[in-house]
This record gives structure tokens, C-alpha cells and sequence, in this order.
């Protein structure tokens, strides 16, 4: 036989209860928080922002005023860890914190250089941002200089030997800041931090590490990171870019190597941005650089500039320009197309690497193209922007 026990419960009892168990909630919730308590002189009375990057925007999370002295204090959610932004109204280089939850984290500087004179301490993440962006800023400052001493030198009686000199120092420069980036980004693969080392780059074109030269170093970063915080959008970001790259290199074996000068492009329907399709036979050129690329590749961002120059020179005598995107968001490519006036096709299936594109006509890398005629004859593969344009002189002269 079962005993059936009847509970009565006290309402006065339960309330207390729920009371206590949300009081625990809440001071759990607190713990969760990162405070920032700042000093910067020269900034009296003025407004800070507390920022973060969004997915297309910079997002204020905070504001407040310093007092005379400078001082002011943010205290804001960090369930896990967060890169935010110090700035002050009138200064446009912020700095840059990567916090982490239940940090006290105490930021001193001064207004003038306030990116590069800060000083951080109770937060090990942002340290290593520091570390990182000071010896980086570091090298773009020796970078400049050279720039400026190549420059005043040129008319110089011994330019050839100063040219020496400074190319010399602008290699061990740029060698030394890689091997430095390497060495930070294998310390510290647990840490956000090591996701902005990979991005580094002294400008639009140029980067201090290369997604494919050092994938292993990219890779390691995604499988430390990816599985600690797969809803980081940085993370998330990285974790696409790994898994593109991986599945490009998986194609190599498959693929054979490009056709060859004299043979025939097979007869294929390139699907273009705007919903049409379209055959070499269909362009109305004499020759037809196909071009394989994608926003994402940044080999690819350098020849931009220079293919408007060749195609301006030579559209009007017969020449045109056929790009296959591998890229996989169509907004984003749409948007890169209007802002930049692209004056030639634009190809994309969205398929990336698995695209019947590329498997038939051989592409298993980029930047990759082909020149043909009209009719679908190669004529050069995989020219370079200076052999393009002696090719077009010969051809349509």
C-alpha cells in the first residue's frame, strides 16, 4: 500500500522563497559584469562612449561624463569575453579592451595619443591588445618613415645605395613583425586577441599574414576558439574563412591543372548578377579575360585598380572583362558592384568551390584566369596585369 504524504506549504513561506531564489539569480547576474574604472588626463568634463562593433555598425553600449579630473567608470554585461571600445568625444583612435566577466579592469592615459599612451591592468586580455596594436602601430610608424626618407631621397646623388639601405630595413621590418605575429598568435590561441593578429593589415591590400601561406596558423585559432564561443561573430567569421579555405585545398587533388594555351574553353552558361546568363559567344569582344576572384581573397584586392586602367585602355577596341565571383553573399557582392561602378560582367553562382564553374573549367585557385577569344580559345593563362596589357597592344592595335 502506498502512503500518500500531504505537503502543506505556508504562502508566506513560498513567497520568501522565490524572493531568495531571485535575489541568488540576481547577484549571480552581477558577478557576470565587467567594470572599467578610467583616469585620462586632458579629459575633464568631457563625454565617453562605451562602444562595440556590431555586424555592419559601431553600437554605443554606454555613455557618461568624466569628472575634472578625468575619471569616469562603466559597468556593463560580460557573459564571455568582449572586445569594447573606450572613446573619447573628440578623439577618433579609441582603445581597444578585451574583457571578460567579473574583470575590475583600471585604464590610465593621456588625450593626446590616447590609442598608443594608455596603460591597462586587470584585464590579461586586454594586455595582450595592447601589446599587440603598440608593437603594430610601432611598425606602420617605421614603415611611414622609410616611406618619407625614400621620398626626400630620390633626387639624392647616392639614391641607389640609400634605396638599398632602405629596402633592407623595410624587409627585416616587415619579417620581424611576422615571426612576432606567428609567436603571439601560438601563445595566445585561446585568447580573442590572437583572432585580431591574424587580421592584421598595414592597409586595404596588404596583410601581415596570409590566410592560405599560414592556414595552419588560422586553423589552430578556429579549433581553439570556435568550440569555446561559437556565437562570437569574430569567431563565427574566422570559422567560415577556415572551412572556405579548407574545402578549396580538399579540391587540389580533385581538380586537374588549368587547360592549356590552344585549347578550347568548353561550351558553359555563366550566370550573371543581375539574372541573366550568359556564353563567351554572346560578349560582344574580340577578347575576354575571365577572371576568377572573390572579396574575401586578398590577392584578388590588388588588381582591382589596375583592371579598370586596362579596361578603360581597351574596351573600346574590342577587349572585355568576365569575372566569377566565389563569393556566397549576393548582397554583399551586389553592394560591392553598385559602390565601386564596376564597369564590366560579374559572374556568381554562389556555389564557391563546389561550383560546375570551376570543375569545368579547372580552377583550384585564386586569383586564376584565362584570356580567349571570342570564340573560346586560350590564348594566356594566368597573366599578369603588365603581360595583359602588352597582349592588347599587339592584339588591337
Amino acid at each position: 500500500m502506498q502512503m500518500r504524504i500531504k505537503v502543506v506549504v505556508n504562502p508566506c513561506v513560498y513567497f520568501i522563497a522565490i524572493l531568495f531564489i531571485f535575489l541568488i539569480s540576481a547577484c549571480g547576474n552581477s558577478k557576470q559584469n565587467a567594470v572599467i574604472n578610467a583616469k585620462i588626463k586632458g579629459v575633464g568634463g568631457q563625454w565617453v562612449f562605451l562602444r562595440e562593433a556590431g555586424h555592419d555598425k559601431i553600437v554605443t553600449i554606454d555613455s557618461t561624463k568624466a569628472d575634472d579630473k578625468g575619471a569616469f567608470e562603466f559597468e556593463f554585461e560580460c557573459l564571455e569575453p568582449r572586445f569594447v571600445f573606450l572613446q573619447v568625444n573628440d578623439v577618433p583612435n579609441p582603445v581597444i579592451l578585451l574583457t571578460e566577466a567579473r574583470e575590475q579592469i583600471v585604464v590610465k592615459g593621456e588625450k593626446d595619443n590616447l590609442s598608443r599612451n594608455y596603460e591597462v591592468h586587470g584585464s590579461k586580455g586586454s594586455g595582450l591588445v595592447r601589446e599587440l596594436n603598440q608593437r603594430f602601430e610601432n611598425v606602420v610608424y617605421t614603415i611611414d618613415t622609410l616611406s618619407r626618407v625614400f621620398r626626400s631621397s630620390q633626387q639624392h646623388t647616392r639614391f641607389d645605395s640609400i634605396k638599398t639601405v632602405i629596402d633592407n630595413v623595410y624587409d627585416v621590418t616587415l619579417d620581424n613583425h611576422r615571426q612576432f605575429t606567428i609567436n603571439f598568435v601560438k601563445q595566445n590561441c585561446y585568447s580573442l586577441a590572437s583572432v585580431l593578429a591574424l587580421y592584421q593589415q598595414y592597409d586595404s591590400r596588404n596583410h601581415v599574414l596570409n590566410s592560405r601561406k599560414d592556414f595552419e596558423l588560422f586553423q589552430l585559432v578556429d579549433s581553439t576558439l570556435f568550440p569555446l564561443y561559437p556565437n562570437n561573430a569574430l569567431v563565427e567569421n574566422l570559422h567560415q574563412n577556415v572551412q572556405m579555405i579548407a574545402k578549396q585545398l580538399k579540391l587540389y587533388d580533385k581538380r586537374e591543372d588549368m587547360l592549356n594555351e590552344g585549347q578550347m574553353l568548353p561550351s558553359i552558361m555563366f550566370p550573371l548578377l543581375n539574372g541573366d546568363t550568359i556564353a563567351l559567344f554572346d560578349a560582344r569582344a574580340r577578347y575576354i579575360l575571365i577572371d576568377f576572384w572573390a572579396l574575401w581573397c586578398d590577392d584578388c584586392q590588388k588588381n582591382f585598380s589596375g583592371l579598370k586602367e586596362v579596361h578603360k585602355k581597351y574596351s573600346p577596341k574590342g577587349f572585355q572583362i568576365l569575372q566569377v565571383s566565389l563569393d556566397k553573399d549576393l548582397p554583399q557582392l551586389q553592394k560591392w558592384y553598385e559602390r565601386d561602378s564596376i564597369p564590366w560582367m560579374v559572374a556568381a553562382d554562389l556555389l564557391q568551390w563546389d561550383s560546375p564553374i570551376l570543375d569545368s573549367l579547372s580552377i583550384n585557385s585564386i586569383p586564376s584566369n584565362y584570356l580567349v577569344s571570342r570564340r573560346g580559345e586560350i590564348l594566356a593563362r594566368n597573366v599578369n596585369l603588365r603581360e595583359l596589357d602588352e597582349m592588347l597592344a599587339k592584339m588591337l592595335r
